[in-house]
């Protein structure tokens, strides 16, 4: 975890109020492991005051980047991330990171990727990090509300994974959620060794959990939670685990946890 100040140097639009930005500063991803996250700071103003926490989804495009880039993709929802779709290229942000438990993946499993709107962004970042000739062999369903809003599982596409898509509205892929669609292709998708890493709204990565549970998958999934600090200290992100154990912090245990470990009623 470090404290830097990061320039940007790439803001594009690349669906309908999603934006990928790409961050320069020396070192800022040499130790990002997939499904790890930063807390972003927008600007010097008090509002917003608190800084927000962004999933990484790769280093960039260009192999020889090494550590000192990383690139995030987000969707503008309110006044902080309005606010950074309008920066100009050359503007610098206070950057606190790489945080949180990312994925983590044994190599003689198969991976199957199930992504929901904007959460899919995690997924890249696992899918980067695997070996190349799993990373063909590995399945990625991602869906949302609508055909023009899937530009994660098009870039998993374009980095050789086996994708399908899922559209509400229908105008791409499966018409239906995410979890309509494994539920459709599961005949075809599972296979001995299979391994499920989810990342999407609570109640989708819920029906994951129970289907991979009924199935006897090992399930991984990163949750979204509300975050002030991403160091632990605020507890607003608290999320409860199974069987009575009381509370864990997203930002420190998670963002990533085994779909078991939480208690999803």
């Amino acid at each position: 975890m470090r404290v830097c100040r990061a320039k940007i140097d790439l803001l594009q639009e690349v669906q309908p109020g999603a934006f990928l930005l790409g961050l320069a500063a020396r070192g800022i991803s040499h130790e990002a492991r997939p499904g790890q996250f930063y807390m972003l700071k927008i600007g010097e103003e008090a509002d917003p005051f608190l800084p927000r926490p962004f999933s990484w989804l790769r280093r960039g495009p260009q192999a020889s980047c090494g550590g000192d880039r990383v690139e995030i993709l987000f969707q503008v929802v309110g006044k902080g991330t309005a606010r950074l779709a309008r920066m100009p290229l050359g503007e610098e942000l206070q950057v606190l990171g790489p945080l949180g438990r990312g994925w983590e993946f044994d190599t003689g499993g198969f991976p199957l990727l199930l992504g929901g709107g904007i959460g899919a962004a995690s997924l890249i970042s696992l899918l980067e990090g695997l070996p190349p000739k799993l990373r063909l062999d590995s399945w990625a369903l991602v869906g949302a509300r609508s055909g023009n809003q899937l530009w994660c599982g098009e870039e998993m596409s374009r980095m050789g994974a086996r994708v399908m898509l899922a559209s509400q509205d229908g105008l791409k892929g499966f018409h239906g959620t995410v979890l309509e669609l494994l539920k459709h292709e599961q005949d075809s998708l599972l296979r001995a060794g299979t391994e499920v890493f989810a990342c999407g709204p609570w109640e989708m990565l819920r029906q994951v959990a129970l289907w991979a549970s009924s199935k006897g998958l090992p399930c991984q999934i990163s949750v979204e939670t509300p975050m002030a600090c991403g160091v632990g200290v605020c507890l607003g992100c608290a999320v409860r685990l199974s069987g009575s154990r009381g509370y864990v912090r997203a930002c420190q245990e998670g963002p990533v946890f085994r779909a078991e470990e939480i208690e999803w009623d």
